[in-house]
């Protein structure tokens, strides 16, 4: 198994890992709601079990792979290191009264790109002005409003911004974590020390082949001497380093997942983040074949299980496994938000639904209107993947879609069950 016993027991007996989840319940206790099975929480008289805890906590973390990293474990980058201030807001927002709270928020903050890649999510948008520095900064002390605990700075390519740095830094000083999504490009050394010096947490960057003819072929000449250059650069200054991977049908079918998987572990890579291709960006109305068969996304469930089990190398977070329907399902909207360089807010980057824009409506206003629409709790399956012929169909209106027909698409499609997780924690919503 994925984690040991002396793992899970350092945890459970750790205050500063088991004290916010602790008082969240105890808080919870008080309003008679669960979030913990009766064999290991005692409603009653707010007892956990430890043993019972422990249990069910390795049950869960089979096929995850607990790491440490700068005297913090991790878990995956969908989850911010912990102890950390970060770790400690996630547990505080479910006492804040508000829809459930966002644990993270990804801002796209350019959409100036050297790269033109086939795949991207963020063309075909609406293009206005992009968000100036001063927005931004207002955008991030909002999200600090909300409770995000984890930031992820991406784009286009974000390290073409020479604000970056200090963007980080208000991201990290309002106490959440920061994620770079990078090709490597603009990736220096200075900036890198400049976005150490502001905290910065992770640092991943985009790499689709472990072949440099192959990923040079989808993203342009150089790219793959760009990406694995930025790889060394950003684990010699000790980030929190990933492999950003897109896991096409042809990358699963020819073992290129397994092979940059090995390419990662030499490069001392800490995390494989694998994404499956999404109908939505340039692949609005891709054919059916170019995304991922039910047979392909099973073989990469088992991958990232398999592979998490066993010691050493690069861990693997395959996107679905953690947003499967038996573990946490999909966040858009509800777990999650997506600012794109315009200021439009989305449930996510690969979900182009408009529910505002940060320039004239509270980033506030415009989540508990979005956490609503999209149901107000997390649904078993991937939205985009879901929905995307009924968002096909209404592209002609504009990307993203207008408040009134994103309303409506919602509508359209409830969330439906609760995911894995949730029910097993008797998630309900509450004000």
């Amino acid at each position: 198994m994925s984690v040991s016993w002396l793992q899970t027991l350092a945890l459970v007996l750790d205050p500063r890992v088991t004290g916010p989840p602790l008082r969240s319940m105890a808080y919870l206790r008080t309003k008679g709601v669960r979030r913990a099975p009766a064999e290991v929480y005692d409603l009653e008289r707010g007892r956990l079990h430890k043993g019972q805890a422990g249990r069910m906590l390795r049950e869960w973390l089979d096929g995850e792979r607990l790491t440490r990293h700068s005297g913090r474990w991790v878990l995956n980058s969908f989850l911010p290191p912990f102890p950390s201030q970060a770790y400690q807001r996630m547990f505080e927002n479910s006492r804040s009264g508000r829809r459930l709270s966002p644990v993270s928020a990804f801002l796209a903050i350019t959409a100036k790109c050297p790269l033109r890649c086939s795949h991207c999510s963020l063309s075909g948008r609406r293009e206005t002005p992009e968000l100036t520095d001063a927005e931004w900064l207002r955008a991030i002390e909002q999200l600090h409003g909300l409770g995000a605990s984890i930031v992820g700075f991406t784009g286009g390519e974000p390290c073409v911004r020479k604000d970056l740095a200090a963007l980080v830094g208000a991201v990290t000083r309002g106490g959440a974590e920061a994620i770079l999504f990078t090709s490597g490009h603009g990736f220096t050394e200075d900036l890198a020390r400049r976005l150490a010096k502001a905290r910065l947490w992770s640092v991943c960057v985009s790499l689709d082949s472990d072949a440099a003819a192959d990923h040079d072929a989808a993203r342009g000449n150089g790219a793959f001497g760009v990406a694995t250059a930025a790889l060394r650069l950003a684990r010699s200054l000790r980030f929190y380093t990933m492999i950003g991977t897109l896991a096409t049908p042809r990358a699963v079918e020819t073992g290129t997942i397994r092979r940059i998987h090995s390419l990662a572990s030499e490069l001392g890579v800490h995390e494989m983040r694998i994404v499956e291709p999404m109908p939505c960006g340039r692949m609005t109305g891709c054919a059916p074949s170019a995304l991922l068969s039910p047979d392909q996304v099973a073989w990469l469930r088992r991958f990232h299980m398999e592979t998490n089990r066993k010691r050493g190398g690069a861990k693997v977070c395959a996107f679905n496994q953690i947003e499967s329907p038996e573990v946490f399902g999909c966040g858009a909207g509800t777990q999650h938000l997506f600012v794109d360089p315009f200021g439009n807010v989305c449930p996510c980057d690969f979900t182009p639904l408009g529910f505002g824009n940060i320039r004239d409506t509270a980033l506030a206003k415009i989540w508990e209107r979005m956490s609503g629409a999209m149901g107000g709790r997390p649904r078993e399956r991937c939205f985009i993947q879901a929905n995307h012929g009924r968002i096909t169909q209404l592209a002609a209106q504009g990307l993203p879609l207008p408040l009134d027909i994103s309303e409506q698409v919602c509508r359209e499609c409830p969330p439906g069950p609760l995911p894995g997780f949730f029910r097993a924690i008797h998630w309900e919503e509450h004000e």
